[in-house]
């Protein structure tokens, strides 16, 4: 008979985080955290423009985008491994594809290719496997498996400032990133993972104490959710995807701290050197607020929701208001984090608790659509109002986008709780 997971956790469980925590480490973190740092080098190379080969990025966002649904389905309906394992092959062989590309044509191939093998291995495998193996402290385990990104790219960052530092070229150092995301993806998802816990006969991580707890309570077991067509149907949904799109426009304007330092003309330091660091301090607060934001929504995605919403706000007013100190700077955009930290942490947990694990997949791969369709274009309309109308702008917009993204979250988890009488099981 099965056991309760709620005092022991399971070697499988375990191995399922693990799995979580190296395809984000390894191929995500490669992937988003290290183009920036690629980008002025291949241009160079190629002889292209750095916006020629900034288009590569958007090229993936756009294949994401496309891609999501499909992906959604797959990971829905057939072996975790299969589809994991496979999307990490893909992840390889596009930097592989780069490691000997001599024309830009080349990496808008490998960036459809990193689109298609990202899709599953960032936005989706690890909510969904997450959700599936952990009925109890999901939130916090997404949380530790996203915050490897942040990990992955401070570490990957010094790599390859260091393998730049020794003369190396940037086709010899994909070929490094090939064997790396392989290494640390093929496996794991190969020998570590399984698609649900029942596949091993188990029970998802506090499974059989939350259905005890509701026997002692004289409730019924806990339905397991709405169906993905139901749900697509409820105005929640659309809500949620509203929700999503903005905290991925939102947190962007982080990737505008640099530039903003640079219009600091009168400060008694180093603009350009407060600039990079102030990057490098939001990616260990992101890492650090990833586990703690996940932790609080286990237990209230509300006060998670105000939490982020609290750090995103005095983070905007420190870079603001405190820009005649570098410790105001840099206090600023780690406290960021906490607001950046949601897009891949509490938009997952939010749609579990809307809709519940039922197809999960299939409804947070509709979610990702939108998310990633506006990732490919968020940098761009930052730039745009930066351009535009200055920094002000910038700061005020991402203000007023805040109170958005905390009202909409508000009246999703509000909405949401009407759907539950329609709960059903598998």
């Amino acid at each position: 008979m099965a056991q309760s997971t709620k005092e022991k956790m399971s070697t499988r469980h375990l191995l399922v985080v693990l799995t979580g925590i190296m395809i984000t480490f390894g191929c995500s973190a490669l992937c988003f955290s290290t183009w920036g740092l690629f980008q002025p080098v291949v241009a160079e190379g190629l002889g292209v423009e750095k916006t020629a080969f900034a288009m590569y990025v958007t090229v993936m966002y756009l294949t994401m985008t496309v891609a999501s649904p499909f992906a959604g389905k797959l990971l829905q309906s057939m072996d975790a491994r299969v589809i994991l394992s496979g999307s990490a092959i893909l992840v390889v062989a596009a930097f592989l594809l780069m490691s000997i590309a001599n024309t830009i044509v080349l990496f808008y191939v490998a960036a459809v290719m990193l689109g298609l093998g990202e899709i599953t291995l960032l936005w989706l495998a690890v909510p969904t496997l997450i959700n599936r193996w952990f009925a109890d402290r999901a939130g916090f385990f997404i949380g530790l498996c996203m915050a490897f990104t942040g990990i992955g790219g401070a570490i990957w960052s010094a790599v390859f400032t260091a393998l730049r530092a020794d003369g190396m070229d940037f086709h010899t150092i994909y070929l490094i990133w090939a064997v790396i995301a392989a290494v640390t993806s093929l496996p794991f998802t190969l020998l570590c993972v399984r698609s649900k816990p029942e596949d091993c006969g188990l029970q998802p991580y506090g499974a059989a104490a939350a259905a005890a707890a509701a026997a002692a309570a004289g409730a019924a077991p806990k339905a397991s959710g709405l169906s993905a067509s139901r749900a697509m149907k409820t105005p929640t949904f659309y809500a949620v995807c509203v929700f999503a799109g903005i905290i991925n426009i939102a947190i962007l304007i982080a990737m505008q701290f640099p530039s903003y330092t640079k219009t600091l003309t009168s400060a008694p330091f180093d603009v350009a050197v407060v600039g990079g660091l102030m990057t490098t301090v939001m990616m260990v607060g992101q890492a650090l607020f990833k586990v703690i934001l996940g932790g609080a929504a286990d237990k209230s995605a509300k006060g998670a929701l105000v939490f982020a919403f609290c750090a995103g706000v005095a983070g905007i007013l420190l870079c603001w208001f405190g820009a005649g100190t570098e410790l105001m700077l840099y206090a600023g955009a780690f406290i960021f984090g906490g607001c950046y930290a949601t897009a891949v942490v509490l938009v997952p947990v939010v749609v579990r608790q809307s809709f519940g694990s039922r197809e999960y997949s299939l409804i947070y791969s509709r979610v990702s659509t939108v998310f990633n369709l506006i990732a490919a274009f968020a940098s761009m309309i930052w730039a745009w109002v930066q351009t535009s109308f200055g920094f002000n702008v910038v700061f005020i917009t991402g203000l007023i986008m805040l109170v958005v993204i905390l009202l909409l979250g508000l009246y999703v988890m509000q909405s949401a709780k009407k759907y539950k009488s329609e709960w059903t099981t598998d």
